[in-house]
């Protein structure tokens, strides 16, 4: 807890001193456009940013210590989602897939605490609205619809009244959101134009070549952890089995999210945080040798430090 408080407090005042964004987030949402216009200054975003920063990592902690995905004294979770955010959000821009990570875990954490439980109908309710929620925060969250009936599908047998509640789920805030919006008289329909633009923006994304080591020491590190997978090293339970293909789905699907508008590198960084801070933390936890794992954090340090420098204009 000392380092990681220290982290987060070194970090935050490196963003507040920063020069500039490495990228921005050019793609519009709900949560962006509202928040700019009411928190505008470098210290009021950096505070807000870190504070959606800290409760992900209160969230990511709790799926892994009550719902046992990974072991209880395993913190490498934490470390790496904590590490992973600081070094994609963006000193003068609100980060919206921050916020949605939120959402995302809080319906990880009801769908894992529906596992050989009966009568789970408010759980999957909970957690199909906690995803179509986030998908009004940040639109590409709806890639993650399939996901959920993908980590339902693995975790629970098919059962017709916990998919429909799963669907009134999804539906609930759309409803809720349009009765508003016809009552104001303002964005009727936002779900469907936002789809039809998340469709038809797809493009190629831009990548920093400050964020390049960083991706590329990630990618290989995940490369090893779904090696180390499928070679039988998946976890000593069947939750922790089957919670670890459930994220390997989510990276697999998320990567058709790589191609929307307005993908860039601190956003693919974002996405991808919570999957591979599990995959990875898991990886690093079953390293027995303390050398090895300190090599490998001595080098994510490096290439958080190469991003650090590239805020203040030094490289």
């Amino acid at each position: 807890m000392p380092f990681l408080s220290g982290l987060i407090l070194t970090s935050a005042v490196f963003s507040i001193f920063s020069f500039k964004n490495i990228e921005n987030s050019l793609f519009p949402n709900l949560f962006y456009n509202y928040f700019a216009q009411t928190i505008q200054s470098n210290v009021g975003i950096t505070l807000f940013n870190y504070l959606l920063i800290v409760i992900g990592m209160i969230l990511i902690n709790q799926i892994c210590v009550n719902q046992e995905i990974v072991e209880k004294q395993n913190f490498f979770p934490v470390f790496l989602y904590l590490f992973l955010s600081i070094s994609a959000v963006q000193p003068f821009q609100l980060s919206a897939q921050a916020c949605t990570n939120i959402f995302i875990f809080l319906s990880l954490y009801k769908l894992l605490d529906s596992y050989r439980k009966e009568n789970v109908t408010n759980l999957i309710f909970e957690a199909a609205f906690y995803i179509s929620l986030s998908a009004f925060i940040s639109f590409n969250s709806i890639i993650n619809f399939p996901l959920f009936f993908i980590a339902l599908f693995i975790l629970r047998p098919f059962s017709w009244r916990e998919w429909i509640m799963a669907l009134i789920g999804f539906a609930a805030p759309v409803f809720i959101y349009e009765c508003i919006a016809y009552l104001s008289n303002f964005n009727q329909w936002y779900f469907i134009k936002a789809a039809a633009a998340f469709f038809d923006h797809v493009k190629v994304p831009s990548f920093s070549e400050y964020y390049l080591p960083l991706i590329f020491f990630l990618i290989l590190l995940l490369i090893i952890s779904a090696f180390s997978i499928f070679m039988g090293n998946a976890g000593n339970t069947v939750k922790k089995q089957k919670a670890k293909f459930i994220l390997l789905w989510y990276v697999l699907l998320n990567v058709f999210g790589l191609f929307s508008g307005g993908a860039n590198s601190s956003q693919i960084i974002l996405v991808f945080s919570i999957p591979l801070s599990y995959l990875i933390g898991d990886l690093l936890f079953g390293i027995r040798q303390t050398k090895f794992t300190n090599t490998i954090l001595t080098l994510l340090m490096l290439c958080l430090m190469i991003i650090f420098l590239a805020e203040y204009d030094l490289i």
